[in-house]
């Protein structure tokens, strides 16, 4: 039987706990590999290929989250950054993480860079490597890339396809700078990081909730989908910038989000949204610590841990539902996001 449906036939839980997500990490690594770099594939159930870059990110987060608890996962998680450097693409005009791995013509998202440099420097700082560190900063210069005056500012989405500059890019770039400026203390980084976010806010926060937007394209019109992780990003981000800039506002704009945040996604006990989202807003709640929210965060995933996966141990792509019956094919990245999520609550 697999080892994470065995597990439902254990003592009921109530409380989340970090094993959960190494052994959905042990069966990923188990079920999910791949000949070839990153040695994953992108999901189960139809014909193999590499796992996309996004997944990739969120992988490595998870990787990071067991490594901070076993050590034993540190090998694993030094040789999985090694293979990722094949997602590293040194076309112009500034290098950065492609789509898929080398050799192929350039495609490249600046959202995916973001995620990289989140997951490299928290790599770094696990592994005492500060090649890992250089890693981050250089997929952070090709994410500052992305920037130009159009729109006042802020940074595209996709290098080549230059229509829509989003929360999914600037919110994880002003996180991804003052996560190397903990490390580097660039004031630079530390500018951009508030530049960021001052242009997401003016440019792309609802007034009516302060929830976040997803994207405004060129001609100024604005695509008003709210998926939880732009709003997380942008609650770290203001948590991350109070406590370097000393200034209150920030602090208790990160502690309005979070509010507005809870009440949108934290609905009857779950979490609304798909996993790959709302893995990062667990997780940027925990920047703006209030016990009875992370009792409820805790709740909801104890609930996903028990109903939200397949007969096959496998995770829906939605922390708020099972899959559906007929569910056949299970991309890596709803597993990594479940993995990650139960690694950082508390």
């Amino acid at each position: 039987m697999h080892l994470i449906a065995l597990a439902l036939s254990c003592a009921i839980p109530t409380e989340p706990d970090p094993a959960w997500g190494i052994e959905v990490l042990r069966q990923i690594r188990t079920e999910y590999a791949l000949e070839g770099p990153p040695g994953y594939r992108e999901a189960l159930g139809e014909k193999p290929q590499p796992l996309f870059n996004w997944g990739v990110g969120v992988l490595m987060s998870a990787m990071n989250g067991a490594a901070r608890i076993d050590p034993a996962w540190r090998k694993d998680l030094r040789e999985f950054v090694e293979a990722t450097r094949a997602y590293w693409n040194e076309a112009g005009p500034v290098a950065g993480y492609d789509v898929l791995p080398m050799p192929k013509p350039a495609d490249r998202y600046y959202d995916d860079n973001a995620w990289m440099v989140l997951a490299l420097v928290e790599a770094s700082d696990i592994l005492g490597d500060k090649k890992m560190l250089g890693y981050g900063e250089a997929a952070l210069r090709y994410v500052l890339s992305g920037e130009d005056e159009k729109l006042g500012g802020g940074i595209y989405w996709r290098e080549s396809e230059q229509k829509s500059k989003n929360t999914c890019s600037n919110a994880p770039a002003a996180a991804a700078c003052l996560a190397v400026y903990a490390k580097t203390k660039n004031p630079t980084l530390l500018a951009k990081a508030k530049g960021f976010y001052a242009w997401t806010k003016k440019r792309l926060q609802d007034p009516s909730d302060s929830l976040y937007w997803d994207s405004i394209s060129l001609d100024g019109k604005i695509d008003k989908t709210k998926w939880s992780y732009n709003t997380g990003l942008m609650i770290r981000t203001a948590a991350e910038l109070g406590r370097w800039t000393k200034d209150e506002a920030y602090t208790r704009e990160a502690k309005a989000l979070a509010a507005a945040s809870e009440k949108r996604w934290l609905v009857d006990g779950r979490l609304a949204d798909e996993g790959k989202f709302a893995h990062l807003l667990l997780e940027a709640w925990t920047f703006v610590p209030d016990a009875d929210r992370q009792t409820k965060a805790r709740a909801a995933l104890v609930w996903l841990w028990k109903h939200g996966r397949a007969e096959n141990g496998w995770f829906s792509p939605r922390f708020d539902r099972a899959p559906e019956p007929g569910q056949r094919v299970f991309p890596l990245i709803d597993q990594a996001s479940a993995a990650r999520a139960f690694l950082v609550a508390r």
